[in-house]
C-alpha cells in the first residue's frame, strides 16, 4: 500500500540541505581566507545562496510542523521553542553572510560568523533528535495519520502558510513570556534530563490506521 508523504513530514526531509551546505560554505570561505585562493570564494558564494534557500524552506516547514505535531508536555513544548529560536538565529546569521558575500569577498569576521552559526545549528539539530527520540515529538496532533493533510494535496500550500504564521506567533508569544519572567522554561528544555525524570521508557504508542482503528504494538 502506497503511503503519501504528509505535510508535517516535510521539515525533517528538508533540514539536511542547510545542515550540509552551510558548513561547507563556511569551510570553503575559511580556505579562501587562509590561502588567498579566489576559486574557493566563488564556490562558497554559490553554496551560501543554496544553503540559505534551503534554510528558508526548512524554517518555514519547521514553523508549520510546530503547529501540526503533538507536544504533550511543557518540556516538549519548550524544547521545540528553543529548537525554533536557535534555528531562526542560524538562518539570520546565514542570510547576513549570504547578502555580504553576494558582492564582497570573505573576511575573517564573516568566516567566524558563518562557523558560529554552523556550530549553533549542530546544537539545535541535537535538540531536534532529543525531541523525536526521547520525547516522542513527531506524531500528528490529530492522533491519526488519516487526518493529517498529504504534502501534495490541494490544501497543503494554504495549510503550510497558515501553520507557519501560527508558528511565528507562538514563538514570539513564548519568547515574551520567558523574557518577562511570567512562565520560565520547563526543566530539561535545553536538552538535559531533569533529575526527577523517570528512566523508564514510555509504553508503545498505538499506530492508527484510521479513526477508531488502532493497531496495538507487540
Amino acid at each position: 500500500m502506497k503511503k503519501e508523504m504528509l505535510l508535517y513530514e516535510l521539515h525533517p526531509a528538508l533540514v539536511h540541505m542547510p545542515l550540509a551546505l552551510l558548513p561547507t560554505a563556511a569551510v570553503a570561505d575559511l580556505i579562501s581566507v587562509t590561502t588567498g585562493e579566489g576559486a574557493w570564494a566563488r564556490v562558497a558564494r554559490r553554496i551560501w545562496v543554496a544553503g540559505s534557500i534551503g534554510g528558508l524552506l526548512a524554517g518555514v516547514s519547521g514553523l508549520a510542523a510546530s503547529q501540526e505535531v503533538r507536544l504533550e508536555t511543557p518540556r516538549a513544548r519548550d524544547m521545540t521553542f528553543l529548537h525554533g529560536v536557535g534555528n531562526a538565529s542560524v538562518l539570520l546569521g546565514a542570510l547576513g553572510v549570504t547578502v555580504w558575500r553576494l558582492r564582497r569577498e570573505p573576511t575573517a569576521a564573516t568566516v567566524a560568523l558563518g562557523l558560529g552559526a554552523c556550530g549553533l545549528a549542530l546544537g539545535t539539530a541535537a535538540l531536534g533528535g532529543k525531541m523525536v527520540y526521547e520525547l516522542g515529538v513527531g506524531q500528528p496532533a490529530s492522533m491519526s495519520n488519516a487526518n493529517a493533510p498529504a504534502l501534495l494535496s490541494r490544501d497543503a500550500p494554504l495549510l503550510l502558510v497558515r501553520d507557519a504564521l501560527r508558528g511565528v506567533q507562538w514563538l514570539v508569544t513564548r519568547a515574551r513570556e520567558v523574557l518577562a519572567g511570567g512562565r520560565p522554561l520547563a526543566k530539561g528544555a535545553a536538552g538535559t534530563a531533569p533529575e526527577d525524570e523517570s528512566l523508564t521508557l514510555p509504553s508503545p504508542v498505538a499506530v492508527f490506521h484510521g479513526p477508531g482503528r488502532p493497531m496495538p504494538q507487540a
